[in-house]
């Protein structure tokens, strides 16, 4: 495994239409230089180009759900569906730097209060049982969105298993990741990833199953990169047999 430059996640031509978003990402970039920051993908649709976004959103708008963003950053995710009606008071956030939540404040504008989402920073693999206590066993929507694949296949594992743990009867789990039509391990800065394909995603999570003894619905699909707002000139880094992968998984007993 090869390290990778990282300077080729930083797109320094963005054009007009990015310019006044530009100060946020150039604040942003040290402190967590992953591509989705660098390439600008948290201004990108995100969940939204989900066949089942409505339903997702009809789920979440429910008085009692809670919603949890795992590796939230900037927080995207969550302001997509306040901007759809959820309220925000029932938001839970985690990620290991708080600096990029504070900053989403400024981004979006919901500072002073507008925006009510706790956040709780830690690396969820290692957070303490009593850091998770306000989703414990109560979570109805897990957002994780650009995560799971920065971990290794082991470290995957133990992040769906933590998920698993939190969850009960009916938590639906949605994200999207880079894939590999081959499963293919890469060394970042932050360690090894794992890119799977759909196949060995689903036997991940029928692993997951049969260890926490849980049953679930699983809808995962292979998609192009193209179907989440990139263009061509943004896979000039990566592997020709790039793929993404979207998941909706429902715990159904």
């Amino acid at each position: 495994m090869s390290a990778i430059d990282t300077s080729v996640w930083y797109k320094s031509d963005y054009g007009t239409r990015l310019k006044p978003s530009s100060q946020f990402r150039d604040r942003a970039w040290p402190l967590g230089g992953y591509p989705c920051i660098g390439m600008w993908m948290f201004l990108l649709p995100g969940l939204a180009g989900f066949r089942e976004f409505s339903a997702l959103v009809e789920r979440a708008r429910q008085s009692d759900s809670t919603i949890l963003d795992l590796g939230c950053g900037l927080g995207q995710d969550l302001r997509l569906l306040a901007a759809h009606g959820v309220p925000t008071e029932r938001m839970v956030a985690v990620d290991v730097e708080p600096r990029l939540w504070e900053l989403g404040y400024e981004l979006f504008k919901d500072g002073g209060g507008r925006m009510q989402a706790k956040f709780i920073q830690g690396d969820f693999h290692t957070m303490t049982d009593e850091q998770l206590a306000p989703v414990q066993g109560k979570v109805d929507l897990v957002i994780a969105a650009q995560f799971l694949h920065l971990f290794s296949y082991e470290g995957q594992l133990v992040a769906c298993k933590r998920i698993v743990a939190l969850s009960k009867l009916g938590t639906t789990v949605v994200g999207f990741q880079q894939g590999h039509v081959r499963p293919v391990e890469y060394r970042r800065p932050w360690g090894v990833t794992f890119y799977q394909n759909r196949e060995s995603f689903v036997k991940m999570w029928g692993a997951v199953q049969e260890e926490t003894r849980t049953v679930w619905d699983l809808e995962v699909r292979e998609v192009s990169l193209l179907d989440w707002g990139m263009q061509e000139e943004d896979f000039a880094w990566m592997s020709e047999n790039r793929i993404g992968i979207e998941f909706v998984i429902s715990r159904v007993s």
